[in-house]
């Protein structure tokens, strides 16, 4: 029982942590991710690259959003310089993100970085799970 109770003080624990920590995109960010604007990138976004920012319901890396829409100019520069290539906001990780949104370029630099393939999100699930969920043969054939 005792167990129990500390696991789920810890999850609990977890999520406050990663809530606190993020902070609601601005229509002016999410313009500078859709242009894939370095410069603009790096004057609005502080040099901290690791933290949460919210979109919605959701909340990611920097890095993950990146991937999730293809940005390759803001990928490059995040992983060039620092990026945390495993860390999770809500369990999402870029490589899932990657995984996802089809996005085979940005899972190999990812794994070449050394993203951790075994991280779960709050379904339980891993990158490779979401690559055989969607069908994403090249991404699993990187995942294996």
């Amino acid at each position: 029982m005792k167990n129990i109770i500390f696991t789920l003080f810890a999850v609990a624990v977890f999520f406050v942590s990663n809530l606190a920590h993020a902070q609601q995109i601005t229509d002016n960010q999410k313009q500078i991710f859709n242009n894939d604007n370095v410069e603009e990138f790096i004057k609005v976004f502080s040099s901290d690259y690791n933290k949460c920012i919210n979109v919605k319901d959701e909340s990611f890396t920097p890095l993950a959003y990146s991937a999730r829409h293809h940005k390759t100019k803001i990928f490059s520069f995040l992983v060039e310089n620092g990026a945390n290539v495993s860390l999770a906001c809500k369990g999402n990780t870029a490589l899932m993100e990657a995984a996802k949104f089809n996005a085979p370029e940005f899972a190999k630099i990812l794994i070449e970085k050394g993203a951790d393939k075994s991280i779960k999100d709050s379904r339980g699930k891993t990158a490779k799970d979401y690559a055989a969920e969607y069908k994403r043969t090249e991404i699993l054939g990187l995942l294996k």
